[in-house]
């Protein structure tokens, strides 16, 4: 029986020692990243800025833009790496707060989102997120 003990302590000392070494802190490396958004050069009231991972890394993450910032905080920020940037803004009209189940009337359709698609859907805007660097990405649409 002592044996046993003895065995199962040592292997769950090991067990922790491994683990603790191998992979660190999670949030070590995520790196705050924050900018600021200008649409024709004012301040992009509400929308939303994306990070798509293009290297493999583990994390990608948007943020809200509000009058025309933006910020991802550090525990939920980006390791590291190259990343496509996508910007929405809407149309900039403000919603109805219409939630209900029936479909849509036949109208006039909603204007396209104001950013043009060389930044969202057609997007190949890179940006590279730096260990302790500034991450700080300001984006001026024409």
């Amino acid at each position: 029986m002592r044996r046993l003990v003895v065995f199962f302590t040592s292997f769950v000392g090991v067990a922790a020692l491994a683990t603790l070494s191998g992979c660190g802190d999670p949030q070590k490396d995520r790196q705050e990243i924050t900018g600021e958004v200008l649409l024709k050069g004012q301040p992009v009231e509400d929308g939303v800025i994306n990070f798509a991972p293009l290297d493999g890394q583990g994390t990608g993450d948007g943020a809200q833009i509000v009058k025309g910032k933006y910020r991802i905080p550090r525990e939920k920020g980006l390791v590291p790496g190259k990343y496509k940037v996508t910007i929405y803004a809407g149309n900039g009209a403000p919603g109805e707060g219409n939630a209900s189940p029936d479909p849509p009337r036949d109208g006039p359709r909603p204007p396209r989102d104001r950013i043009p698609p060389e930044y969202n859907t057609k997007s190949d805007v890179v940006k590279e997120v730096l260990k302790g660097g500034d991450n700080k990405f300001d984006f001026n649409i024409p």
